[in-house]
């Protein structure tokens, strides 16, 4: 997620900024370590976090029985890992994924007018706003289905899977699309 999320951003970002300093007629040199900064941090913040709550409050695994027998034997039971602090902590990654969520929708909003060739920030956005509406579809589903192990697997392969396929088809379907109909230029004929 945050590898995904945090290099759409940076691509955006950067389009961005060359776009801003060619309005005013400046040069602008990005290196590849500009462009890998946010990347970094919001990896590290995610690392951060979840090394402190294993080290503090690591999860266990917890054996619910579903079903029993008349005889008060388990006949269905499955396994769920818990901790005492687990909405603190997933609080703390939500507002970190969820704030670099946000701020790419700033930044594909402001990036909107800048051709398509050199940014897909309109792809970009449809991609954050696809994985939103996923989530805040997801969710409430996700609490429901809470006690139902298999009922919550499948919505959470759902919401990966939706969120994984608008990435790869919003984002590279169109580039290889365009690549197959490129018309030859003096540039790149044999």
């Amino acid at each position: 997620f945050s590898l995904t999320f945090s290099a759409l951003f940076t691509k955006t970002s950067r389009i961005k900024q060359i776009m801003r300093s060619a309005a005013k007629y400046k040069r602008l040199k990005l290196t590849a370590r500009d462009v890998m900064k946010p990347m970094i941090a919001l990896l590290s913040l995610n690392i951060i976090v979840l090394t402190v709550w294993t080290v503090i409050d690591p999860l266990e695994p917890e054996i619910i029985m579903s079903t029993q027998d008349r005889f008060g034997r388990p006949i269905d039971t499955h396994t769920v890992c818990s901790s005492r602090h687990y909405l603190i902590f997933m609080g703390i990654l939500c507002a970190i994924n969820l704030g670099s969520v946000l701020f790419s929708l700033i930044q594909a909003y402001q990036a909107r007018n800048i051709s398509t060739e050199l940014s897909e920030s309109a792809f970009i956005f449809r991609v954050l706003y696809i994985f939103l509406y996923g989530a805040f579809l997801a969710i409430p589903v996700l609490i429901i289905a809470r006690e139902d192990a298999k009922a919550y697997y499948f919505v959470w392969v759902g919401l990966i899977f939706v969120i994984c396929s608008s990435v790869l088809f919003l984002i590279f379907f169109p580039k290889i699309l365009a690549t197959r109909r490129k018309v030859p230029t003096a540039t790149n004929l044999p």
